[in-house]
């Protein structure tokens, strides 16, 4: 309506800024007081300043003949809409909204039906131009009058806009879903998590239809009291990561994480709807998925892991109906060799096609596993010890033809076989020692773990727990041997040799129980930092001049950060790298490979001095001695000890010549005689350690015979 007019109710306002959302509601009124309004329409002697006093701008309509007739208007009116209200009292709604029909429908409907209606309206008022919105509300009060109450809604709608501006902004997709189960709003986050457009999805009361709304494990969801919307509806209950899967309109499966939480909108904090907050995990489950298989599997054959097997194995023992079970264990005979070789790559190759053809011949209730490193595992049921071997054979006959890249290979089977009282654990340990025995017979072949077998692993799990309390209890002794110059004759370094001073058994040889930690890679190396340490910090009992020589096990060498850790002690302990020498065998040697070599050379550039320990035993040649970061080589006892003539004599000095050839230190072990010694300062020989120089003994009598030696 325009201004000059002047026929509205509600200064300037004019179509273009009005909307209308109108609805209807039963009840005869919703405001306090309106009783005492009814009774300001219906008895004529109630002062008007009764009706002033509601706070809200209020309309009286008083219908004659069929028509509406603007009656009376209080206070609170004339404040919002100025003095000029007066003109439009007494006058037909016809003139007071000539261009809004509908208000005249509104009032006949509230006359006729009894059902009060809303409407809100948009206007803009005259002098500032400013947007608004009016809430109004038509009630009956009887005797054909009708009361129009209003409200003005503009802030209220304001900060709805903003609340669904910054809902618009949120990740999570929200859902407002009334006591009927119409979705009453939503974000644009939840319309795309569902695939739906708000038109279809809005006032859908069944909209969890659309999407097959259904739990995690495929089943469609309980339409009762325990669901999650009925009991946030029903009992006023928070329901939170309640995980589920949707089939969107077009195809697409999500799976969604949903909160279901009580939407309380009555004046007594009555519950009148639900608020759903959706989360699409969809790409959260499939990483979960994948990194359950990856804690599962071996990254490289896709086989089960150790873990795996283990749960297998766990699983077959439980079943009731079964024959025994049998575990085997298959580990490559001289894996390592195929790496220092033909590099890392060609060995990853082998094992794949280990993996392939170990699958090919065995059966679908024969599970095969990576169990780490080059080691594999079985698990059958065997009815006994003939159809184990049977399993065994077939394994071994897959390693007969040559690989793809030409190479032989063999493999070192053990198998243990359920017996009563065995747990999955006993038998994957039996399994482990029936390997170790194949592989100290020469590998190739299989063997099944007995109970001579049995006893010799209590034995050995016995030494290892004890090892572990020795460690930790500090039982562990340092013995130190002299190494001996011959030319002039003095002690110029200490073998540190390791004991057990064992709680019951007294002091214990090395030969008693470092085989055994060998066997772990752990313990040995526990061991072989005790052991550094130790000698470290007694270095500095000795003479400056006297260098301490550690032996190195084979899994130390090989062992990741070897220099690093070797570098650290050294460094914590305050010792400098000239004092501490290391000495490694030729079979350590050729184990760790290129690794190991490569380690040795870091520690060799920050001066420490490496021996090779039990030469004449392994696998040296002058080639290769040429490339190691070596200073000493340490002939084996056994070139000494067989002395018996010329021939022995002419083996010794050629031992003698190929360390002097590639400018090594030579150093001869097991001197017991002084024939011997006398045949070795004639061949050479540079350095002697044996008896007859001293036996090894605890860091104070080697100090008094320090003291007493000749200088």
């Amino acid at each position: 309506m325009s201004k000059a007019s002047m026929t509205t109710l509600f200064p300037d306002l004019t179509p273009s800024n009005m909307t209308d959302q109108v609805t209807t509601r039963t009840s005869r009124s919703d405001l306090d007081g309106y009783s005492l309004v009814s009774s300001v329409s219906r008895e004529s002697d109630l002062m008007q300043a009764q009706f002033d006093g509601i706070p809200v701008p209020c309309y009286v309509w008083h219908c004659s003949d069929g028509t509406f007739t603007l009656e009376r208007a209080n206070r609170a009116a004339f404040e919002m809409t100025g003095e000029r209200l007066s003109a439009f009292i007494g006058r037909p709604v016809t003139d007071v909204f000539p261009d809004r029909p509908e208000i005249a429908g509104d009032l006949e409907r509230v006359r006729t039906t009894g059902e009060a209606v809303q409407r809100e309206l948009g206007y803009a008022t005259g002098a500032d131009g400013v947007q608004r919105r009016l809430h109004v509300s038509f009630v009956s009060i009887g005797d054909d009058r009708i009361l129009a109450h209003t409200e003005d809604v503009t802030a209220l709608r304001v900060s709805e806009e903003r609340l669904r501006a910054v809902l618009a902004t949120v990740e999570s997709g929200l859902m407002a879903i009334d006591d009927t189960g119409r979705v009453v709003d939503v974000n644009p986050a939840a319309l795309e998590i569902l695939g739906i457009p708000r038109e279809r999805l809005v006032g859908d009361a069944g909209w969890w239809e659309l999407i097959s709304l259904r739990d995690m494990n495929g089943d469609p969801l309980a339409q009762d009291e325990t669901s999650p919307g009925a009991r946030a509806m029903m009992r006023g209950e928070t329901t939170r990561d309640v995980q589920q899967q949707i089939t969107r309109p077009d195809g697409a499966m999500v799976a969604i994480s949903a909160n279901y939480s009580p939407l309380r909108t009555g004046a007594n904090g009555e519950v009148g709807g639900v608020v759903v907050s959706l989360t699409d995990i969809t790409e959260a489950r499939r990483l979960q998925d994948r990194l359950a298989h990856l804690a599962l599997h071996d990254p490289l054959t896709g086989l089960p892991n150790r873990l795996l097997f283990q749960e297998r194995l766990q699983q077959a023992l439980q079943r009731p109906q079964r024959d025994r079970v049998a575990v085997f264990l298959l580990g490559l005979d001289r894996f390592r060799a195929v790496n220092d070789t033909h590099g890392h790559e060609a060995g990853d190759n082998v094992l794949i096609e280990v993996s392939t053809r170990l699958h090919q011949v065995l059966d679908v209730a024969e599970p095969l596993a990576r169990m780490g490193g080059d080691e594999f595992a079985v698990l059958a049921e065997c009815a006994d010890e003939r159809e184990a071997a049977d399993l065994a054979a077939r394994l071994s006959r897959t390693f007969r033809a040559p690989l793809q890249t030409g190479s032989q290979i063999t493999a070192s089977i053990g198998i243990a076989i359920e017996e009563p009282g065995h747990d999955a654990a006993d038998l994957i340990q039996g399994a482990d020692a029936a390997v170790e025995r194949v592989k100290a017979r020469g590998g190739n072949t299989f063997e099944i773990f007995d109970r001579a077998m049995e006893g010799r692993l209590r034995d050995r799990l016995r030494t290892e727990d004890g090892l572990r309390r020795a460690i930790l209890k500090d039982e562990l002794r340092l013995v130190y041997q002299p190494i001996v110059q011959l030319d002039p004759q003095r002690t110029v370094a200490l073998e540190a040799l390791v004991r057990w001073q064992h709680p019951e058994e007294g002091l214990l040889a090395p030969g008693r129980f470092l085989p055994v930690a060998e066997q772990d890679a752990q313990l040995i190396s526990d061991i072989g930092r005790w052991v550094l340490r130790r000698a470290c910090i007694e270095s500095r009992l000795f003479p400056e001049g006297i260098r301490i020589s550690v032996n190195v096990a084979a899994r130390e060498l090989g062992e990741e950060g070897f220099p690093e850790r070797i570098a650290d002690t050294l460094a914590s302990t305050g010792t400098s790298p000239e004092r501490i020498g290391l000495e490694i065998t030729e079979t350590t040697l050729m184990e760790g490979g290129d690794a190991a070599i490569g380690g040795l050379e870091q520690l060799s550039q920050h001066g420490m001095y490496i021996s090779l320990d039990d030469f004449g035993t392994g696998y040296s040649s002058l080639t290769r001695l040429a490339r190691l970061p070596l200073n000493a080589i340490k002939l084996d006892r056994g070139f000494v000890a067989r002395y018996t003539g010329e021939r022995d004599r002419r083996i010794i000095e050629a031992a003698v010549s190929i360390g002097r050839a590639a400018d090594l230190n030579v150093v001869a072990e097991g001197v017991e005689t002084e024939d011997q010694l006398e045949l070795l300062r004639a061949s050479g020989c540079g350095f002697v350690q044996g008896y007859l120089l001293g036996r090894p003994s605890p860091p104070e009598q080697v100090l008094q015979q320090l003291a007493s030696a000749p200088t």
